[in-house]
């Protein structure tokens, strides 16, 4: 199955898609961060790998028994989720990979800055070499996939849509960084800008369907889910939009500023962190508070669901699993570094990451 090397990423019999895959930032288009699979805790460590490099607020992604990470030292590394045995790694993407892999089938695509002549590129998993790779601008947002469509915003404010073969369909000039990955939803496609924009664009010709203003930055990732969009900003602000005309339907103010994406729980919440280490449950008819839990560090990274479970890490050095209907405790894990990265989970397999290793926890052997 696979084949190691240092100076790429081999797999011999190339990639296999299972329904319980991670395949991109979010774990779908619409960025609802829900596990097809339901890990409880406690939880124990399984293997740990240390990449020697910066690991990014988004950037894990699993496929067919291996993990797929990059980190802000430009490379991506194979992983294999068995016994956290490298596969390989691949070392040109530039100076900053603070994003999620995207696998498409034996491709992946992988966005970066820092790199004076490319900032997106597709690499073949089963031919160990470069399938296209093209210059954009500096990217700090994942590549999200929709009907063999590529979607990612750049630093120089331009919204791209890409075939798979790389070849540019349209862009929008956003005016702004982009630093928000985006949802793509029917034929509309999500995002924020750091001058507080929210923007919808038409998938099928690039031009602008509707646009919010928000009081300050828009880092974090949309959530889409019933003709709705669900984002929080840097004005403190977490706000419930029509995703047909772009009216607000509610907002909530929660007095710190939102970088975290967010996961849908049960169709009935939103869960997001703030600066502040609280992590919220708001309505998602309403926006009043369900719950909060506090950590003791700043979460930037969005948590990811699993059943009853909401599992994600703080800037505490800890990963948490917490009950999502009560905001309850169940189990947590101190690492050595901060955690800043969004959790996977793949199976019965839960990947987090601190400064600079991926941890893999699975269920002790002695749990009831």
């Amino acid at each position: 199955m696979l084949a190691a090397g240092c100076s790429g990423i081999n797999l011999s019999r190339g990639i296999v898609p299972h329904e319980n895959d991670w395949i991109m930032a979010g774990g779908s288009p619409e960025q609802q961060n829900i596990s097809k699979s339901i890990v409880n805790p406690p939880l124990e460590v399984l293997w740990s790998y240390n990449l020697d490099a910066g690991i990014g607020f988004s950037a894990l992604a699993v496929s067919d028994e291996v993990v797929f990470v990059n980190n802000l030292q430009g490379e991506m590394y194979g992983i294999d989720v068995s016994s956290g045995g490298k596969i390989g790694q691949i070392n040109f993407l530039g100076k900053d990979a603070n994003t999620t892999p995207l696998i498409m089938g034996n491709d992946v695509i992988v966005t970066f800055a820092g790199d004076k002549k490319y900032s997106i590129v597709s690499y073949s998993l089963i031919g160990a070499e470069i399938n296209w790779r093209k210059k954009l601008g500096d990217i700090q947002t994942s590549p999200i996939m929709k009907d063999d469509y590529i979607y990612t915003g750049t630093l120089g404010g331009k919204f791209y849509k890409l075939d798979k073969n790389g070849k540019i369909i349209w862009f929008f000039k956003a005016g702004s960084p982009i630093h928000s990955t985006c949802v793509v939803t029917g034929d509309k496609a999500v995002f924020g800008t750091d001058k507080g924009n929210i923007f919808c664009i038409n998938t099928s010709d690039g031009s602008k369907k509707w646009e919010y203003r928000a009081e300050a930055p828009v880092f974090a990732s949309p959530l889409a889910f019933e003709d709705k969009i669900f984002i929080g900003s840097d004005d403190s602000n977490y706000v419930c939009i029509d995703i047909n005309s772009g009216s607000k339907i509610w907002s909530q103010n929660l007095k710190t500023k939102i970088f975290s994406g967010s996961t849908l729980f049960n169709s009935s919440a939103v869960i997001f962190g703030g600066v502040n280490g609280n992590l919220y449950s708001l309505n998602i008819k309403d926006g009043s508070v369900n719950w909060k839990f506090h950590s003791y560090g700043v979460i930037t990274a969005s948590p990811v669901t699993s059943g009853s479970n909401v599992y994600f890490s703080s800037y505490d050095r800890k990963i948490y699993c917490i009950n999502g209907n009560d905001g309850k405790e169940l189990w947590s894990y101190e690492m050595e570094g901060k955690g800043k990265t969004s959790p996977v989970i793949w199976k019965n397999f839960l990947f987090a990451a601190d400064d600079q290793d991926i941890i893999c926890f699975t269920r002790k052997k002695d749990a009831k």
